[in-house]
């Protein structure tokens, strides 16, 4: 019966396990983390990580650096989404994690995120992933490393 009961243990706590994730960082100013289920492959350039799932690029991550002609990062993603909604595209304010700000603009079923960390005037991370993982990966956006 012991053995039994131990089984049955050792099977529920399996199921119990947290989801690993991997968490990458393009930069010193932003990190994300998304869930290794949905990884096999990396391909990383000077400033874009991309993200391939059964030999398909899935997803995205970039830096861009704010123009030297626009004083800040919030008014750089205040003109992108202005434009943004001017070409038609709607756009909605994502909810991000304290200290970040941005807004989601979707694409055929495909969003994607602009954020600035609000301490840093130097850059704006790029994310696109399909529906599915957009929201849980914006969750996770954090200073980098």
């Amino acid at each position: 019966m012991k053995i039994i009961v131990t089984l049955l243990l050792a099977l529920a706590f399996t199921g119990c396990t947290s989801t690993q994730s991997i968490s990458f960082s393009p930069s010193v100013d932003y990190s994300v983390s998304i869930e290794k289920k949905h990884i096999d492959a990396v391909r990383s350039d000077t400033n874009d990580v991309t993200i391939f799932q059964n030999e398909t690029a899935v997803g995205f991550l970039r830096i861009e650096p704010v123009p030297d002609d626009v004083s800040s990062a919030s008014e750089f993603l205040d003109t992108l989404r202005s434009i943004t909604d001017k070409n038609g595209v709607k756009t909605e304010t994502m909810q991000l994690p304290p200290g970040f700000s941005g807004f989601a603009a979707k694409n055929a079923g495909h969003p994607t995120g602009y954020v600035t960390h609000d301490e840093n005037a130097d850059s704006i991370l790029v994310i696109s992933f399909p529906d599915a993982l957009f929201d849980k990966i914006a969750g996770t956006v954090s200073p980098g490393i």
